[in-house]
């Protein structure tokens, strides 16, 4: 299927692309122009005529977006896997060389699939609205997960909401569904031929324009990626675009340039030796998630509240670090475990390359220690028995799908004699940045593991932040918040209580 688009500006021919290319249920599909920069829920309803895909927050917050993705790296040899994400915070251009299916994809000869199927049985439906989410949700949890019980039905649907029905009868649905090999996706979409003629199709790197000169490159290589940058000094690099989809959402036109990683196949490497883990900039936190759960478990663990599933098969921990925010989730165990930027640029059409110490990193509000044209590459996070201590907090309002109050990355270790070795303390949403306490950690070093260094220590920690105040919370309540969180960790791993007040500033 070709979707027809306006015109184009003409330009000289060059080896890139001009059309985005990938599967929607089944059928090959080129877009090309204005509607490439369209995000790809709004283009699914207006364009390709697949309304089932619902918009309702704008935001990747309730899920009735939802569809299901299969994407591998051109060169990987894994035949990729459907998961899901949210179509409204990701552009059409983000899609190449994706097979998607939408809920109109699900039937087989006029057949529903298992989850329509047990969603109709068990009355999980009332308005309708949210349900195409729902039961993408749960038919891309499916092709992983054959079977689900209570628990795990209601992670899988942890970004999707329903405002009428109650969500009992939804996961009475999930636990009903009788898997129906007819039904596969993977088996019906992601066949040899579709996989060998999508490849095809992608081989060449992609560059679109539309009526108003704004360009979208998706470069095979990391040298041409640093060469656009270094020529358009005011792009806007896209890994995932989970923020800055919302933000398009919200009236902010996209950038006149922006450069995407998708088909960069170096920054999809994930690998562990004993000494460090290496993640680079496509790495989606999903993936990260399953090979942290041995080499850094309680990284792992964390990741189970750091947004939805739709949001974490796409969003990467690089994102999250080049957002910069101060009160960014992962920010905090960065800085704990003294990770290692890589980054890359063009100098004199030569690739080079260096690292940055991640306290080097965050110079000021949103501002990093990035020359023009450098583009983080990798984050490289050392594995040692010292994190052997290491606890990861967030505080919010809502336990999932919300944004901090405050976050925290606490390690603290003792030598044989009972006295502190080691300390790592870290936090965001008390300052322009996420912060390392390295004057808390000082005061720590060599003093014996007791009540009284603990208390001096959140007394000199409480000293050290500068939360503001906003609608997550005061400033007050920030530094209280600061000082329990402490005091929880040292109970937690030391078995000490400090005095309740200790610390505190009112």
């Amino acid at each position: 299927m070709t979707v027809k688009s306006k015109k184009t500006k003409k330009t000289q021919k060059t080896k890139e692309r001009s059309h985005t290319a990938f599967f929607l249920n089944g059928q090959l599909t080129k877009v090309s122009g204005d509607d490439a920069f369209m995000m790809l829920a709004e283009w699914l309803r207006k364009r390709a005529q697949r309304p089932g895909t619902k918009i309702v927050c704008a935001e990747g917050d309730c899920g009735a977006c939802t569809v299901a993705r299969a994407f591998e790296p051109r060169t990987s040899k894994s035949k990729p896997k459907f998961v899901s994400i949210n179509s409204c915070i990701t552009t059409v251009a983000q899609m190449d060389g994706s097979h998607l299916v939408t809920v109109e994809g699900l039937e087989v000869n006029g057949k529903l699939s298992p989850a329509q199927n047990a969603m109709r049985d068990c009355h999980g439906s009332q308005c309708g609205f949210c349900t195409p989410g729902f039961v993408m949700a749960l038919s891309a949890t499916l092709e992983v997960k054959p079977t689900l019980d209570r628990k795990s039905a209601a992670n899988c649907l942890t970004g999707n909401l329903c405002r009428c029905t109650g969500y009992s009868p939804i996961l009475d649905a999930a636990e009903a569904i009788n898997p129906s090999p007819e039904h596969n996706l993977a088996s019906r979409y992601l066949t040899p031929k579709n996989i060998k003629t999508l490849r095809a199709e992608v081989a060449t790197p992609l560059q679109l324009e539309d009526l108003s000169g704004r360009t979208f490159y998706a470069p095979d290589n990391l040298k041409d990626a640093c060469s656009f940058l270094a020529k358009n000094k005011s792009a806007c690099l896209i890994a995932a675009a989970t923020d800055l989809g919302v933000q398009t959402n919200k009236g902010k036109p996209l950038a006149s340039g922006l450069l995407s990683l998708q088909h960069l196949d170096e920054l999809y490497q994930l690998s562990s030796t004993k000494k460090s883990l290496i993640i680079g900039a496509r790495v989606s936190l999903t993936k990260l998630r399953k090979a942290t759960q041995r080499s850094l478990p309680e990284f792992g663990k964390f990741l189970d509240l750091f947004a939805s599933p739709q949001i974490k098969n796409s969003a990467t921990l690089v994102g999250n670090l080049a957002n910069a925010s101060p009160i960014g989730d992962t920010l905090p165990f960065l800085l704990a475990t003294d990770a290692m930027i890589h980054v890359a640029s063009s100098r004199g059409g030569k690739l080079t390359r260096r690292k940055i110490e991640i306290t080097k990193f965050f110079l000021g509000y949103k501002k990093l220690a990035l020359k023009p044209n450098e583009l983080i590459t990798h984050v490289e996070i050392p594995l040692s028995s010292k994190l052997s201590n290491l606890r990861l907090f967030k505080s919010s309002q809502r336990k999932d799908l919300d944004i901090s109050a405050v976050g925290a990355a606490f390690n603290v270790i003792a030598d044989t004699r009972g006295n502190i070795k080691n300390a790592q303390l870290a936090l965001g949403g008390v300052a322009a940045t996420p912060i390392r306490l390295q004057n808390v950690e000082a005061f720590m070093i060599g003093k014996p593991i007791t009540v009284e260094t603990f208390t001096t220590a959140a007394k000199l920690l409480n000293e050290s932040v500068k939360p503001l105040s906003d609608v997550r919370g005061s400033q007050a309540f920030r530094r209280v918040l600061v000082r329990n969180i402490f005091h929880r960790y040292i109970k937690d791993v030391f078995d000490l209580t400090c005095p309740i007040d200790g610390g505190a500033q009112r």
